[in-house]
Order: C-alpha cells, then sequence, then structure tokens
C-alpha cells in the first residue's frame, strides 16, 4: 500500500475544476497531459472510455475501476490497461490510482495560473487544499512534495473531530464549527480569519475542559474567567503541570499575537491551524483520563 497522504475529497474537487477549466478553453489535452508526464495510457483512457468526463474518471481512479480496459480497443484477455513493463504495474490498481490522482494534482497547480479569470477564481483554493492535505508543489518537476513534518492537516482535523465528539465537553458543536471554519478558510486564502478561528478553538476546549472539571470534580480553586486565567486553573487543580501551563499559555499567545514580522500571513495561518489541532488533540487525551478519574487525577 502506497503509505503517503491520500488526497482530500476537497483537493479532488478543484483538481477537476481546473481541468474542466483546461476542457472549456478547447486545450487539447492529449498534448497538455502528455506533456506534462501523464503515461500514454492514462490519458488514452480518460479521452475514449470517459470522454474527458474527469469526476467519473477521478473517482474510478480512487477506486481502481479505472484501469478495466475498453473493449473497442482491447482484447478482453487484457485484464488492465497499464504496460506490463510500466514503473506502477507491480502495484494494486488504487494505489496506481492515488499515484496518478497525486500527480495530476500536480499537473493542475502547475497550470492554474494559465486559466481564464473565471476558471482560476473556481478553482483558486488548489494550493491551499493540498497545504492542508500535507503537500507542497515542485513545479519544476510537477510532482506533490511532502510539506515538512509530513504532518497532514485534513488527517489531524479528523483525529480530533473524532475526540471531541466522543469527549463530552460542552458546547461540543461549536468546538466543531472552529474546527471547520479554521480549515475551510485557510483553504480560501482568508488568513486572518483563519487564525483567529484556530485561537477560538483553543479558547473554547480550554473553556469546556475547565467548565467540566468546575462541574464535577471537589477542586475548592473557583473556576474565572478568561483563557490565560483558566490555563492556570487548569493547573491549580492538577490537571495541567507546570510545563503544560506554559506550552498551553505560549501556544494560545501565540495565536493571539497578530503578526509576527518575518513570516507570511500564508504560513502563520498554516502553522496555527496545526498548532490549534496538535493541542486540541493532546488537550482531549488528556481530559478523557481526567474524567476517568473523577476529575482529579490520572492513572
Amino acid at each position: 500500500m502506497d503509505d503517503r497522504v491520500v488526497l482530500s475529497q476537497r483537493t479532488i474537487v478543484q483538481v477537476k475544476r481546473v481541468l474542466d477549466g483546461l476542457m472549456a478553453t478547447k486545450t487539447d489535452m492529449r498534448d497538455v497531459l502528455y506533456e506534462q508526464g501523464m503515461p500514454d495510457w492514462f490519458v488514452r483512457q480518460v479521452s475514449q472510455r470517459y470522454g474527458w468526463n474527469w469526476m467519473d474518471a477521478l473517482w474510478d481512479l480512487r477506486a481502481g475501476t479505472f484501469f478495466d480496459p475498453p473493449n473497442s480497443i482491447f482484447s478482453e484477455e487484457i485484464s488492465t490497461i497499464i504496460p506490463e513493463d510500466h514503473p506502477l504495474s507491480h502495484l494494486h490498481l488504487a494505489d496506481v490510482g492515488e499515484v496518478l490522482i497525486r500527480k495530476l494534482a500536480a499537473v493542475c497547480a502547475v497550470l492554474l495560473p494559465s486559466l481564464p479569470t473565471k476558471f482560476y477564481n473556481q478553482a483558486l483554493s488548489l494550493p491551499r487544499s493540498l497545504q492542508l492535505d500535507g503537500y507542497d508543489v515542485d513545479k519544476a518537476n510537477v510532482i506533490l512534495v511532502p510539506l515538512e513534518g509530513m504532518v497532514s492537516a485534513k488527517q489531524e482535523e479528523d483525529r480530533l473531530t473524532k475526540l471531541v465528539k466522543t469527549s463530552g465537553v460542552p458546547a461540543s458543536d461549536v468546538v466543531l464549527k472552529h474546527i471547520e471554519d479554521a480549515s475551510s478558510l485557510f483553504a480560501e486564502g482568508k488568513d486572518h480569519p483563519s487564525l483567529n478561528e484556530s485561537r477560538s478553538l483553543i479558547q473554547a476546549l480550554i473553556d469546556g475542559v475547565s467548565i467540566e472539571t468546575d462541574a464535577h470534580g471537589k477542586h475548592s480553586t473557583k473556576l474565572p474567567g478568561g483563557t490565560g486565567n483558566r490555563i492556570k486553573y487548569l493547573k491549580d487543580v492538577g490537571f495541567f503541570t507546570p510545563e503544560d501551563e506554559a506550552a498551553y499559555g505560549a501556544g494560545w499567545g501565540t495565536l493571539s499575537a497578530g503578526s509576527h514580522p518575518g513570516v507570511r500571513d500564508r504560513d502563520q495561518a498554516r502553522i496555527g491551524l496545526v498548532l490549534a489541532l496538535e493541542f486540541g488533540q493532546l488537550l482531549l487525551i488528556k481530559f478523557a483520563n481526567w474524567k476517568a478519574n473523577a476529575y482529579g487525577g490520572f492513572s
């Protein structure tokens, strides 16, 4: 199985929009795709079997059914259109599909600026969506390359969403909305609003853990208002160690600090999103053990 990150459905839709935009400009897609390094048998299949229906082709690439030979061209005895001597021929078909989806995404990222304004605006989120999936684009070689650390914001978002749904923290629907909005706003290029949502996500989780601890624990320390005060409150009741308090205080402070000279807004928003997703997971994993021990310790 190919162990790289699977591109999200959000990204696949953006890829489809770029490809449809190229089609609408009457571009000869055979020339374009072949020039960008797509295999000739792939180009032929999309043209002759799918009639350039990109969404059906992308769905079948993911399912691994894209490679069935069309009877009008190949003998029924041939089980796949992939030549036996091709480097991808040894992979499972679904894995070949993912390799080709990633290659198509790289092609679309390279060709996106060439689209007319109407189609460009429709697919403008593709580079951001790829970043959320954990990839950047090597435009010289037309391939996707993992971002540093292979952190996929999409995977981390999914993990945190599952934790929120099972955590029992108050206002979990609000927390889930902050997760969704931080991610979608980043994909849309709205950096400052995305960073604000990442900060609000951490605040909502700190509030939830604090409120639940105050309601169910047997602590003499009164619940204060304000995120900074509640981080200290969680240290005072034993939920946070002094190191935890410092780390969460610094993380929340970073998200609240506004501009960081020398760092692009785009990078601030991406790093802020990943930071909030990781800190949120750590907080809820810790909270589950805290809750299981009657909000008074850990096992």
